[in-house]
């Protein structure tokens, strides 16, 4: 029985949540009450989110792009980790529930990533319309936006699921892993609720190894 990884992106891979930091740069007066709702599980991502982009001009796509490239920071360790997966032949895959169009910019800096999930958006109109490409299988409840256990359920057969998240849009991955690492608001909630894991703040406190001998 081998392992997958299944990564988020947004405050996993950089050090704080992408879309906030685009809303608060771009739309922050619209758009700061909506991020609230949404981590506060007040209405659901996939609604939350779609309303944050349509937050968002067509035209600042370009710098939208580049924003996330210079401004949003990245959580230290990062490559290292990947290198340690591929060393284990541990296939590494991004799931995130942002949009390709500002995460695969980042990521082409990095070696290793087996696969990157995300959303398309429609830049036709006059503001960004989100296109959900990973919709809900028949075991989940609904609304995720991405839903990242219909994405690993898709990948597995008899594989051992590692889990790497920090926020609310992780809570139903989390309920599928057999290992987690969490950071953030996750790991506030793994506590709460008494489920394991190993809580890291960067990836230099991941050891691979360790979890799966």
């Amino acid at each position: 029985m081998g392992y997958i990884i299944a990564c988020d992106f947004d405050g996993t891979v950089t050090a704080t949540d992408t879309i906030v930091a685009i809303i608060k740069r771009f739309a922050p007066e619209n758009g700061t009450p909506i991020v609230k709702q949404i981590l506060n599980q007040e209405i659901s991502i996939q609604h939350g989110v779609t309303e944050l982009f349509r937050l968002l001009p067509c035209d600042k796509k370009d710098e939208v792009i580049q924003f996330a490239l210079e401004e949003v920071k990245l959580r230290p360790g990062f490559q290292k980790l990947l290198d340690d997966a591929r060393v284990l032949k541990i296939p590494f895959y991004i799931i995130s529930g942002g949009m390709h169009f500002f995460i695969d910019p980042i990521l082409k800096q990095f070696n290793g990533i087996t696969q990157a999930f995300a959303n398309e958006v429609d830049f036709s109109g006059r503001t960004m319309e989100v296109i959900w490409t990973h919709p809900c299988d028949a075991q989940c409840t609904g609304q995720c936006g991405t839903c990242k256990p219909s994405i690993v359920r898709q990948l597995v057969t008899d594989e051992r699921v590692i889990a790497i998240g920090d926020s609310v849009t992780d809570l139903k991955l989390l309920a599928i892993a057999d290992v987690a690492f969490t950071t953030s608001k996750l790991t506030q909630f793994a506590r709460e609720k008494g489920i394991d894991h190993h809580h890291f703040e960067t990836f230099d406190d991941i050891n691979l190894s360790e979890v799966i001998s």
